[in-house]
């Protein structure tokens, strides 16, 4: 089985830290013996060291690769303090076996040092002082036989050693443990986070499902009732017809007058239900376009022969034109085409007092085509230009308003440019009047929306 030099079998994260720098170091190590057996063996030093100080290196040598590979196998399935005990342990060995003792209570007494830093980071904190007994002993020993004194300094040393290493670890492991203690309250706080997100998406998404199922709804309510109200309305208007054609006997002018405001009345109730009907049906996606080739001249006269009573009868002028590079047949709905005419003129009507209305056909690009409606009345304010195309709402909503309806011309004009595959825009100054711009492409959708 392939065992994972750092894959560690343990819960405890100090214990985790410990053992993976106890690996580390047991790699150096081997390295390092490694490196100094095959120069031994290699180097040819049997003449300058002597054949058994050589046979004992090799043998300290293996002794130290072999107590490794054990302190690998402890630190794997044993316990941690007792793999680290023992590599600490072997180090020292090697060091006190590799050195002469006039070395070690010399210049090798910063080999010492070593292990007792060693030993606050891969056993505990406190394990420097063992160290630092350990590493003091063995340096007492050499230096009473060499000098038989008792080496203070060098004890004092160690323990100094062992003292700031081990105000060092114990500092690392304060700071670990309150990393760990935020790190826990960091990922409780996005956890519970991540749930109140999670309930209010689920809440919102609960809402808008809410909100189509309402404006759904209201579509199926606006269209079901815009249909009631059509077939009365025609009676109106037929009945109307018929008392006004002497059908029920004959009538004096009074009555007349009275007729024709019933009729103007009847119309103009009957042009709003049909404004309700086609916005319910454009909200649904109902609405169809039969897309088909249309004379743009065609289409002029057809609105001219519609708009120029109701101009002239406010004292307006109503002029049109279309430029020479629009094409002479043209593909979309014409019906369509016609409303967004007849609602931008009609608005243009209702508020503009004197002056008039021009109506202009041209190409801005090779792939456009473009209706401009442009008229002489107060102008719209800037803060209304971003709200005038969305459905029931208007400059002046208050109920004393002087201009009536819905709302709704507007918002037609721009659902249906879209159908169409162009948009709507509007320029405005107050006092001088607007323009209306639908942008429609030369070659129509030729798919029907259902």
């Amino acid at each position: 089985m392939k065992i994972k030099l750092f894959d560690i079998p343990s819960l405890d994260p100090d214990d985790v830290r410990r053992r993976k720098l106890l690996n580390i170091m047991l790699i150096g190590v081997s390295v390092v013996a490694s490196l100094v057996l095959l120069y031994a063996f290699y180097g040819d030093l049997s003449n300058s060291v002597g054949a058994d100080y050589l046979t004992s290196l090799y043998r300290m040598g293996g002794i130290t690769l072999g107590g490794i590979l054990l302190c690998f196998f402890l630190n794997r399935y044993g316990p941690s303090w007792l793999a680290s005990s023992l590599f600490l342990v072997l180090l020292v060995g090697a060091m006190g076996y590799a050195m002469p003792p006039e070395e070690l209570v010399g210049s090798g007494l910063f080999f010492l040092t070593i292990p007792v830093l060693m030993a606050s980071t891969v056993v505990r904190p406190w394990a420097s002082f063992a160290a630092a007994l350990v590493c003091g002993g063995l340096v007492t020993y050499d230096e009473i036989i060499l000098y038989n004194q008792l080496p203070i300094p060098s004890i004092a040393g160690f323990f100094i050693m062992a003292t700031v290493s081990w105000l060092a670890a114990r500092s690392l492991e304060s700071a670990l443990q309150e990393l760990r203690v935020f790190n826990a309250e960091l990922e409780q706080r996005v956890k519970d986070r991540t749930a109140e997100l999670q309930q209010a998406n689920r809440e919102l998404t609960e809402a808008y499902e809410k909100l189509k199922e309402l404006d759904r709804l209201k579509s199926r309510f606006v269209s079901m009732v815009s249909h009631e109200l059509r077939t009365p309305l025609s009676a109106i208007q037929g009945f109307a017809e018929m008392l006004e054609s002497g059908f029920y006997g004959t009538i004096n002018s009074g009555q007349q007058g009275a007729i024709d405001r019933i009729k103007a009345n009847d119309q103009r109730l009957l042009s709003l239900v049909n404004d309700l009907l086609d916005q319910a049906r454009m909200e649904a996606g109902q609405l169809s376009l039969h897309v088909a080739p249309f004379s743009p001249t065609g289409l002029m006269g057809e609105m001219e022969s519609t708009m120029r009573v109701l101009t002239e009868a406010k004292g307006l002028y109503l002029r049109t034109d279309i430029a020479s590079d629009v094409p002479q047949t043209l593909s979309g709905d014409s019906k369509r085409l016609h409303q967004i005419l007849v609602n931008l003129i009609n608005n243009a009507i209702k508020f503009t007092q004197s002056g008039g209305i021009t109506v202009r056909l041209y190409c801005p690009d090779p792939q456009h085509w473009t209706i401009a409606v442009a008229d002489t009345g107060p102008g719209i304010p800037e803060d209304a230009l971003n709200y005038i195309f969305e459905p029931f709402r208007q400059v002046d909503s208050s109920a004393t308003r002087e201009h009536k309806g819905f709302g709704l011309g507007l918002a037609i004009v721009k659902q249906l440019a879209e159908l169409m595959g162009g948009g709507v825009r509007v320029t405005s100054e107050m006092g001088q009047g607007s323009t209306f711009i639908v942008t429609l492409p030369i070659t129509s959708p030729q798919t029907e929306n259902a």
